[in-house]
């Protein structure tokens, strides 16, 4: 018997020791996942296309990242990479699907083919007259179907914010623009898409050239005139190179957002995510009305200073713009003959409706 209790006690001692190993292997696995105990950091890497000191930059995703940041008490915190630093904008769906950053921003001008419904929406002239109702309500409906799948699910990202520029408008070198007629013959920069159709629509020669070449080819005579809203004093030419445009014109208009990889945004604590929908919400009503309020104050500035004669079309004058804005959008819709495309412009001018009646 003695001889045979040591290989026994070896033996348990053997069972014993691959026990306690495996438990060791199992907490050192758990340990690489922590569940979050409400002290838990993150910090999401952020690329968007425009420099740092821009409006949209300041106004819309810094204020957005500050609004998180504050809304969990710091218990996120962004890398931002503006101007393009992580690459270019037109491979930022991807980039943000395949987790290359976390979070990216988003112009549907630059994505009408992956985001289409947006593309549509804003794009359609006169819908909204101002950045905060447009972007209140174009906010709200990048959350509901059919937008929120086809825009931004499909392709694996989800929106976090999303606002609508101020309303555009025309801005010429030596050509006034009042009624639409005006704009026949006249070669405009357009950013491409939707806004190219419009601008054809009433006879004009839509010209589409990338923001970096914008302000050259103005002053060189590549482009009679521009279509957007005053952005910086130097951007583009609007104000250097100008000498008419127009004001409340409500000539279509542009988005921007940001948006995040799917999964990741998934995999977050319910608080986290519910502090970027308000952020979201936040920035929408209050970053999109700063937004606005600059670009008339530089409006302002320009008339004060002699700088851009802009005018502002008579009601009778309006009357034409509106009739043309109408008969440009039956025409599309018809062109288009899609039932997701007229259900989200129905779904768009009533959230309109809805924040004018707030």
């Amino acid at each position: 018997m003695k001889g045979i209790k040591f290989p026994i006690i070896f033996s348990y001692l053997m069972v014993l020791l691959l026990i306690i190993a495996g438990c060791g292997s199992n907490t050192e696995k758990t340990g690489s996942q922590p569940k979050d105990d409400g002290k838990k950091k993150y910090t999401f890497k952020v690329a968007t296309a425009s420099a740092e000191p821009d409006q949209d930059s300041q106004l819309i995703y810094k204020g957005f990242m500050d609004k998180v940041t504050e809304l969990t008490d710091g218990k996120v915190q962004f890398d931002w990479y503006p101007a393009q630093q992580l690459g270019s904008i037109v491979d930022y769906i991807d980039m943000t699907a395949d987790g290359a950053v976390d979070i990216a921003m988003f112009a549907v001008s630059v994505f009408p083919n992956e985001m289409p419904l947006g593309n549509t929406v804003t794009g359609i002239p006169g819908i909204y007259k101002n950045a905060r109702e447009g972007s209140i309500a174009y906010n709200n409906l990048t959350r509901q179907s059919p937008m929120l799948d086809t825009d931004f699910l499909s392709h694996g990202v989800r929106p976090l914010v999303a606002i609508t520029t101020a309303p555009y408008n025309v801005y010429t070198k030596n050509i006034k623009i009042k009624t639409p007629k005006d704009l026949k013959g006249v070669k405009l920069r357009t950013s491409g898409g939707l806004h190219a159709e419009m601008v054809e629509f009433a006879g004009g020669i839509p010209v589409a050239i990338p923001s970096a070449d914008m302000y050259e080819a103005y002053e060189k005579g590549a482009v009679d005139g521009l279509h957007g809203f005053a952005s910086s004093d130097t951007s583009g030419g609007y104000r250097e190179v100008s000498n008419y445009g127009t004001r409340n014109l409500n000539f279509s208009g542009g988005t921007t957002g940001l948006m995040m990889n799917a999964k990741l945004f998934d995999g977050l604590p319910e608080d986290i995510q519910k502090a970027f929908m308000e952020a979201g919400d936040y920035i929408a009503a209050n970053g999109s009305k700063a937004y606005e309020d600059d670009v008339k104050a530089r409006e302002d500035r320009w008339v004060k200073n002699g700088d851009v004669d802009l005018y502002e079309p008579t009601e009778s004058e309006k009357e034409q713009w509106q009739k043309y804005y109408d008969d440009f959008t039956e025409y599309y819709l018809k062109k288009k003959n899609s039932e997701d495309v007229n259900k989200v412009i129905k779904m768009f001018r009533e959230e309109v409706e809805k924040v004018r009646k707030q």
